[in-house]
């Protein structure tokens, strides 16, 4: 077989980005993106399982995919979720190299009179908070029914943030078309 036939074939292949259809990061280093950091507080542990937390922080992450968040992932460390207390500062620095514009920083906690309670905090990489919301289940018979409680009130409050400060949401102007799309041929 031919040299020449075959490196224009894996020129093509090295230069074509993959496409996901769901593919929510931001394209450029200037785009808004938030990376998120999920803690799991010590009363979480003590009476709560992983796989609440997990199940939690994925149904989250999934949320967030849908609506178009522009999400960040460190491609070393991929995203945080952790039983270890971080300050925020150490948080900010991994955001910042992942090449994130805000922080998601999001806690999972049980307290004794609540099954779940979740506190997301939004914040700007010089460490300013930008806002926070909470949801809790208030009161559920069950676990199952307040960790639904608790995700369906996160959602509808992220919801309304969506767009805004420490939510960047992609638009047309932050997709970047693959090679073939958008060529107008004349």
């Amino acid at each position: 077989m031919c040299l020449h036939k075959i490196v224009p074939f894996l020129l093509l292949l090295t230069l074509t980005p993959a496409h996901e259809a769901q593919d929510t990061s931001a394209k450029t280093p200037s785009d808004p993106a938030v990376y998120m950091v999920v803690f799991r507080t010590p009363a979480h542990v003590r009476h709560s399982s992983p796989q609440v937390f997990h199940g939690f922080t994925h149904d989250l992450w999934s949320f967030l995919r849908e609506k178009n968040v522009l999400l960040k992932v460190d491609p070393e460390r991929g995203t945080i979720e952790t039983e270890s207390e971080m300050s925020v500062g150490s948080m900010l620095n991994i955001a910042k190299q992942a090449g994130a514009t805000s922080l998601l920083f999001v806690t999972v906690d049980r307290p004794l009179s609540k099954w779940i309670k979740v506190t997301v905090q939004s914040y700007d990489l010089d460490g300013k908070l930008m806002w926070s919301e909470q949801a809790s289940d208030a009161g559920s018979m069950t676990g199952k029914g307040g960790y639904k409680k608790a995700l369906e009130r996160l959602q509808t409050s992220l919801a309304r943030r969506l767009g805004g400060p420490g939510l960047p949401v992609r638009t047309e102007a932050t997709i970047v078309p693959a090679p073939s799309e958008g060529v107008v041929k004349p």
